[in-house]
């Protein structure tokens, strides 16, 4: 142990806590199953059978790849292609390990640093907190985490900084908050541990993805030590706030992606290349094969032809994203069977997907439904996204299904109320609540349901539900407060989820249009409802949102654009 290092951080939180302003205590409708992971070590002991440890997670080399190999060309594309997967199956090997998983950061990409080895591939970088039985040691620990980086093919006694299939790095730990071992016990003589980890400070990658977990910026001092795992993450999450938007820096849509040093990544297409999605808004184009959608109904469902021109009209407007529906979820819509929605949207899909297969535009095919053998078909035809309007609530087979598509896809995580036949009698909220309550359920949703069937926060986007359970009101006020559908995920320690890529649909819907009523009071018809549409994107785009569901899509593409500029330049200013 240090002292230097232990007196620093103590007087960092003696300073911080005079300062402590009063925390809001926040409370989830149904949460029943979590601990609080950062209550102080000596208060959590006495009430657990297990402590916690954060943990850094990287990797920048596919399956095809070996260690110790330099990147570029080929061996690039195999590393976009895998590295996400590696994230996941270390995911799997740790819990059937022992370790439960707790929060997950969100997922950042960052060139190689401190290495003497050239032309490495780009790391992917996030963290964990991980419980674990309270009788394990911090070496016990990590002597697993490094058979499962052996496991998973890493050399783990090269400590040359060069390319590796997986990094599992251990940040800070509950029980043990303070300590080195030099050497460890066990067979790996040439690892030594210290925690916290020596190099925290100068690592933006390790930072960021700590200020993520860390949902409170204020010092704990209760229990008898000062020194806790909380509290050095909220130290060093503090340190990360006054980085951030100076390491954040991001290019445009047409600068150098080389130049960046960090930016958040979230999977776009099945080739698990992630890619960047903040100011860079991009525009999801409707699609419905259906008889009886709002907006669209009969229109495309007449051929597959008809279907795929529509969708190359769109991408030529400027969507990326086209999201293929073969069933209305309109307020009062009736339902039809999966089976009837499979032969509606499988023959479209896959005409789609071959289109775009190997389109240089980069677009992705996201198919919209909340039956899971729907996503078995879809994903068999080779989809890239799955957009549930339902949050796995419509289906006992969806969550179930999102879990095992052959490669972990982007899952659109949406809030509602009940289905579209009841929905609107759940439309209760109270007045300037709407956002929070948004972001509380959604919190609700990811910890009963979606964490437990094993789709990780880093596979997740959010929909706030515009129309879903809400009332025009409502979805006005939605919209003006949308920063604060984030900011209840965070405070609700969602971690890397309260950053996830937003996806807002409210193209044509009737509170738009009614925004815009003209003396009479008359319902504006929805084919008059695209400038209100673009207006609302741009509001949303402005308050957190990264990508627009719309039916115009040049009108929407065209807004976006502008939004975008809008944001880079204050980025720039501010930083």
């Amino acid at each position: 142990m240090r002292r230097h290092a232990r007196a620093a951080v103590l007087r960092s939180c003696e300073v911080a806590s005079k300062k402590r302003p009063p925390q809001r205590d926040v409370v989830v409708a149904n949460r029943r199953t979590r601990s609080g992971l950062f209550a102080s070590s000596s208060s959590s002991s006495s009430s657990s059978n297990s402590a916690d440890v954060c943990v850094a997670i990287g990797s920048n080399l596919g399956a095809k790849d070996e260690e110790g190999g330099g990147g570029g060309g080929e061996e690039e594309s195999n590393a976009s292609s895998s590295r996400f997967q590696h994230f996941h199956t270390a995911l799997r090997l740790l819990e059937e390990r022992g370790f439960q998983i707790k929060k997950l950061a969100g997922v950042y990409e960052s060139k190689p640093m401190d290495t003497l080895i050239e032309n490495q591939p780009k790391f992917l970088n996030s963290a964990v907190v991980l419980g674990h039985p309270r009788e394990w040691s911090i070496l016990e620990c990590l002597k697993k985490m490094k058979d499962i980086e052996r496991e998973m093919g890493r050399d783990v006694h090269n400590t040359d900084k060069g390319p590796r299939v997986i990094d599992l790095d251990i940040l800070f730990s509950e029980k043990e908050p303070m300590v080195r071992y030099d050497p460890p016990s066990f067979s790996y003589e040439k690892f030594w541990l210290e925690v916290p980890h020596r190099r925290i400070k100068e690592r933006a990658f390790v930072l960021a993805p700590i200020a993520d977990l860390t949902e409170k910026m204020d010092f704990d001092k209760n229990g008898d030590v000062s020194i806790t795992m909380a509290n050095q993450m909220t130290a060093m999450a503090k340190l990360w706030r006054k980085k951030e938007k100076k390491v954040l820096q991001t290019t445009n849509f047409e600068g150098n992606e080389d130049d960046v040093l960090l930016q958040r990544v979230v999977p776009f297409k099945r080739n698990m290349k992630l890619e960047p999605y903040e100011k860079r808004s991009r525009i999801m184009g409707v699609l419905n094969v259906t008889p009886d959608s709002f907006s669209d109904g009969g229109v495309f469902n007449t051929s597959v032809s008809t279907a795929l021109r529509r969708a190359e009209q769109l991408v030529d407007e400027g969507a990326r994203i086209i999201d293929v529906g073969g069933q209305s979820t309109r307020p009062g819509a009736s339902r039809v069977s999966a089976a009837d929605e499979i032969a509606r949207v499988a023959p479209v899909l896959k005409a789609i997907c071959e289109r775009f297969k190997n389109d240089p535009r980069n677009v992705a095919v996201s198919v919209d439904t909340f039956y899971g053998e729907v996503v078995k078909a879809a994903d068999e035809i080779g989809v890239d996204i799955i957009n549930d309007v339902s949050g796995g609530d419509w289906d006992a087979e969806m969550l179930s299904a999102v879990a095992n598509t052959k490669v972990p896809l982007a899952y659109i995580l949406s809030h509602q109320r009940g289905s579209p036949d009841i929905m609107d009698e759940n439309a209760s909220y109270e007045i300037g609540s709407v956002a929070k309550t948004v972001g509380d359920e959604i919190s609700s949703q990811f910890f009963q349901k979606i964490l437990p069937s094993h789709i990780s926060a880093w596979r997740c986007w959010i929909d706030p539900g515009f129309g879903f359970a809400k009332s025009e009101g409502q979805c006005v006020e939605l919209l003006s407060d949308l920063q604060e559908v984030r900011a209840s995920l965070a405070r609700n320690g969602c971690g890397g989820l309260a950053q996830a890529p937003m996806l807002v649909g409210m193209s044509r819907k009737r509170f738009v249009g009614n925004m815009i009523v003209d003396e009479k009071g008359e319902d504006v018809p929805k084919e008059t409802r695209d400038i209100a549409s673009a207006a609302a994107a741009v509001v949303a785009l402005m308050n957190g949102a990264n990508a627009i569901r719309a039916h115009d899509v040049k009108l929407h593409a065209g807004v976006a654009r502008v939004a975008d500029a809008v944001a880079t330049s204050k980025s720039k200013t501010n930083s």
